[in-house]
């Protein structure tokens, strides 16, 4: 993550190509461009201890003054929210936020398969042309990730899609097919 790099999507609503407002990008950026910084994410960051501790922190009442600002800089439109604002008690209930039904209306054509979360995708018609995938920190080949090669063997000619999901989206998924 150089200093000049961003991180750029097509968002196919608006058909065209945006940057991405990156959640501590200023912090991620020291994370990941400074070698001081890089020893801090393997011997710290990257730990369960870290996570563990970043997510009370964020369950505690005071964290609650975090989501209007985030709201506004982040522009997450609240009016998709079922609950109002207000009534988050912790920054980890809004992130977790349910949201209006109309909100992510789902396909109903039995043909069409939609994304399961919000977040970037990317998606590759054959699994066997990877030869990784990169998630959370760390790069798995593929049985790996399945678990087994007898687990990845029936979806080795199949596609995949990864998404990874920002700390402005919607972090629920659903099983948009049978």
């Amino acid at each position: 993550m150089g200093e000049e790099a961003s991180v750029e999507y097509f968002d196919r609503y608006a058909n065209q190509l945006c940057t991405e407002q990156i959640y501590g990008e200023s912090w991620l950026r020291w994370v990941y461009g400074n070698p001081l910084g890089r020893i801090t994410l393997w011997a710290f960051i990257c730990r369960s201890l870290f996570s563990r501790w970043y997510g009370r922190r964020m369950a505690l009442p005071k964290s609650r003054e975090r989501i209007p600002s985030f709201i506004r800089d982040y522009d997450v439109d609240a009016n998709e929210f079922e609950d109002p604002v207000s009534s988050y008690a912790s920054f980890n209930d809004f992130f977790i936020r349910k949201l209006k039904p109309s909100s992510r209306p789902i396909n109903s054509d039995e043909n069409m398969a939609v994304f399961p979360a919000d977040g970037r995708h990317l998606g590759f018609q054959d699994v066997s042309c990877l030869k990784s995938v990169f998630t959370k920190g760390q790069s798995f080949d593929l049985p790996r990730l399945f678990g087994s090669s007898e687990t990845f063997r029936p979806f080795e000619k199949g596609a995949v899609v990864i998404s990874r999901l920002c700390p402005l989206d919607y972090h629920r998924f659903h099983f948009p097919v049978a």
